[in-house]
């Protein structure tokens, strides 16, 4: 069945059924840009610099629904046996997106939960993030996103939901997504995540305050990506390197759950935060766990790093053995 993505925009103009033209018109480029290299890539494996008829895949863009600002398009070519990768678009963008957004705390979810009273305060101290998104989705379903929320909690809970959802994906999918190997799965992120911001940043500057992406397939609709003005800019400014490199650190802090945590370099002079992407994760979490009972744990690594080429953070995608002195 062909599947239906919803770039949905809330907030500023979009609350009144409009968009700024010429913003309008450059998210549409960034995007048919992300969604032919997408579609090119789950089918070989590679994408081409320049689109032409030959490779321009049948993805079309549909009429215009109500909503706060709803851009529709239906990606027409189903997943077959030949290609490189048999996922959906939106799961190729949940895999990029894993690994280019940084992840909510749970100590922030929790206590957003609780100052909205959607949970009580003494279960606002679990570490255990379903929990919370049990929480959530018991309380949308009887509220949906209603105007008693302020608006940082709002946009709180759809970027948790659409964290949640991305989890869920790589879950499903995760033997599918393991045949992406890694040399082109970071080919793949490079390419996506600067139009995925160009989308995100120039609608965002007076048409709309969020961004989301929303598959709808049989019927059913997910959220797979929010982005408000901060996060889209963490994205522009971030730059993840090419190559694999190898690491030793003293990991100080790991979330089991969302596969985010910190790790000391340089002889502790200095700390990183780190993620390790979550369809990997359930394959790596308790290694690294016993890993951590050392002084120092070999991470094979992706930098990412800022404008200045100064590294901020790190991508994990593997744990070495541990060298002997």
């Amino acid at each position: 069945m062909a599947e239906t993505l919803t770039f949905h925009f809330e907030g500023s103009l979009a609350d009144e059924h409009t968009m700024n033209f010429y913003e309008s018109a450059r998210f549409q480029y960034a995007a048919s840009r992300l969604m032919v290299k997408l579609a090119q890539y789950r089918k070989s494996g590679k994408f081409v610099k320049n689109i032409s008829d030959k490779t321009n895949p049948d993805i079309r863009l549909l009429s215009q629904a109500d909503g706060s600002f709803n851009i529709n398009i239906e990606d027409a070519n189903e997943p077959d046996a030949e290609d490189f990768v048999q996922v959906p678009l939106s799961d190729l963008i949940a895999y990029v997106s894993e690994r280019i957004i940084e992840k909510l705390e749970t100590n922030v979810i929790g206590k957003a939960l609780s100052k909205a009273g959607i949970i009580d305060a003494d279960e606002s101290e679990t570490d255990d993030i379903e929990d919370f998104d049990e929480a959530i989705e018991e309380y949308l379903e009887t509220n949906g996103l209603t105007t008693s929320l302020n608006k940082k909690t709002k946009k709180l809970i759809q970027r948790r939901v659409a964290e949640a959802q991305r989890e869920q994906v790589m879950l499903e999918n995760e033997a599918t997504i393991a045949k992406i190997d890694a040399e082109s799965g970071q080919q793949l992120v490079a390419m996506a995540a600067p139009l995925l911001s160009e989308m995100a940043l120039v609608a965002l500057r007076r048409s709309a305050d969020t961004f989301e992406v929303r598959s709808s397939t049989y019927g059913r609709t997910k959220p797979i990506l929010f982005l408000d003005r901060k996060m889209a800019q963490e994205i522009e400014t971030a730059v993840v390197d090419d190559r694999i490199t190898p690491i030793l650190g003293d990991v100080i802090q790991f979330n089991k759950n969302n596969g985010w945590g910190k790790v000391e370099i340089e002889d502790g002079a200095r700390t990183l935060s780190f993620n390790i992407p979550y369809d990997k994760l359930g394959a790596m979490k308790q290694n690294l766990i016993d890993q951590m009972k050392k002084d120092l744990v070999y991470l094979q690594t992706y930098f990412v790093r800022d404008q200045a080429q100064e590294v901020k953070r790190l991508i994990v995608v593997g744990i070495l053995t541990t060298p002997t002195v």
